[in-house]
């Protein structure tokens, strides 16, 4: 399954596509996460975790994402708050770079899981 989101003259571009992988429903994305393409984003992940059914289990993997911006963190902490109150949960892959770095200096106070990898991502938590 995959989709796309184009906003404004095709400048600012995001691809997400899904997949499910042990239980988990994954949702890769690659482009640019900013202001023009939240919130398609916004409503695409919303989507996922309202029709998970039961507890929602979704990873957002970043690892071809370009750009991230203060938007896109928040609509990855929305998700993650929307899949909590459900029972679920919602974790990143985030391999070492700029979206990385922009997580770790922004710091955001939440439990949101960051993984190097979609095997860690899956792999059950100790």
């Amino acid at each position: 399954m995959s989709s796309e989101d184009r906003r404004g003259e095709g400048v600012a571009k995001l691809r997400v596509s899904l997949a499910l992988l042990a239980g988990w429903t994954v949702a890769s994305l690659a482009g640019e996460i900013d202001m023009l393409t939240v919130p398609g984003l916004r409503a695409h992940l919303a989507e996922l975790v309202a029709d998970h059914g039961g507890r929602p289990h979704v990873i957002i993997d970043l690892g071809d994402v370009t750009f991230c911006d203060a938007h896109g963190l928040s609509a990855l902490i929305g998700a993650h708050h929307m899949a909590a109150r459900r029972g679920g949960a919602v974790r990143l892959v985030v391999p070492p770079g700029r979206v990385r770095r922009f997580l770790r200096v922004t710091n955001p106070t939440h439990d949101l899981r960051i993984h190097d990898t979609l095997v860690d991502a899956v792999a059950p938590h100790r």
